[in-house]
């Protein structure tokens, strides 16, 4: 099987100053979709999103309000240590996928729901989901390649 190989584009300042964006699309797990509207439950279209690829978080994060939003099932809690700070956060069941892209996604993922203060990014994609892929950041050209 051929590998997928991604290009992202952008200006070597943006890719600086803003980081490597990927566009995703964050939702409910299917299996748990499938098994609340058997119940009669209502849940949210998948939403898109713009995410940064943190090769610094080992974790995929996402902002509280999207969890509540797609209404993510929290699974536990999750100890956090970030630049400067610390704390507890919930943990939760997502669905992520890359429509604009071809990488593959995930049907259920471990997500952590944490205040992003960095906007616009409402995702840090981290290792977890990038253990995946091959990725080389070229800022001098403003590129990022995912290979998988």
């Amino acid at each position: 099987m051929k590998d997928a190989v991604l290009k992202l584009s952008f200006t070597p300042i943006t890719l600086q100053q803003d980081g490597p964006r990927i566009y995703v699309s964050i939702s409910t797990a299917p299996f748990e979709l499938k098994e609340g509207r058997a119940v009669g439950l209502d849940f949210p279209e998948p939403i898109q999103i713009t995410a940064l690829l943190d090769t610094g978080a080992s974790i995929t994060v996402i902002n509280p309000q999207l969890a509540q939003t797609c209404k993510l099932r929290q699974t536990g809690f999750a100890e956090l240590l970030a630049a400067g700070s610390s704390g507890r956060y919930p943990e939760h069941a997502a669905a992520i996928s890359f429509p604009r892209y071809g990488p593959r996604g995930f049907e259920a993922i471990k997500v952590v729901a944490c205040p992003i203060v960095r906007q616009p990014y409402s995702c840090l994609i981290g290792r977890d989901v990038m253990t995946r892929w091959a990725l080389t950041y070229d800022g001098v050209g403003g590129h990022v390649t995912i290979t998988e």
